[in-house]
């Protein structure tokens, strides 16, 4: 009974686990996915992901409340991100889902506050700017691929944002000291190993789909010669 009840807690932790980064997994699915049909190599440096997490810093700006912010709202038990891990995913729910909206709201009220006019207006540009070098770098076969491709990372970059803001804070709040522990060795692994973890679970994914595409080339018939 003891080896199924570990085994049940297990089970338990992996799902909520993966509940916590299945959105983050997403994000970085559509990223590999759209990425041959916008002729980009991706990494964080993509003008459009970047574009994107501006965009998604701006909502945060306007849908998180000032008191959410502070030490004690953070870190404290009770505090605004004292939730379960379902309380948050409702709230993460919830932002993803209005955030577009309270941003738009905000832009049509012009809050001196909140003015973000400058903020989005530099994010579109450089979208835009990235968008217009592809068209120029050379003829493009399959523009509405490009368009799909380009507006589904945007997307994509935008909900990710969201959720990452919530996240880290809601992260703090859970693991407090442990959650150091954990960047200490990201940063270690970052700076000894090479790749590091984010670059070899990024190449990994790019071998299984440069598997998966040799696989279907060695499938399809060859033609006979003349």
């Amino acid at each position: 009974m003891d080896v199924f009840n570990l085994l049940g807690d297990l089970g338990r932790i992996l799902l909520r686990t993966f509940v916590v980064i299945a959105p983050l997994l997403a994000w970085q699915f559509v990223a590999l996915w759209a990425r041959p049909w916008r002729r980009r190599a991706g990494g964080l440096a993509d003008p459009t992901i970047i574009a994107g997490m501006m965009t998604g810093i701006g909502i945060l700006l306007v849908i998180l409340p000032p008191e959410s912010l502070t030490w004690n709202a953070i870190v404290s038990v009770g505090g605004f991100w004292d939730l379960g891990l379902w309380e948050f995913a409702d709230l993460a729910r919830g932002m993803m889902v209005s955030g577009p909206f309270a941003l738009l709201g905000a832009l049509v009220q012009d809050d001196p506050a909140r003015d973000l006019q400058a903020w989005l207006g530099l994010a579109m540009l450089l979208w835009l700017v990235r968008v217009i070098a592809v068209w120029l770098s050379g003829p493009i076969e399959g523009g509405s691929r490009l368009l799909i491709g380009e507006t589904a990372t945007f997307v994509a970059s935008v909900l990710g944002t969201i959720y990452l803001g919530p996240l880290l804070l809601w992260s703090i709040n859970r693991l407090n000291f442990w959650l150091l522990l954990i960047a200490v060795l990201l940063i270690q692994d970052y700076r000894y190993d090479e790749p590091p973890l984010f670059g070899r679970l990024v190449g990994a994914v790019n071998g299984v789909r440069r598997r998966q595409r040799a696989m279907v080339a060695e499938a399809m018939p060859v033609p006979d010669p003349d």
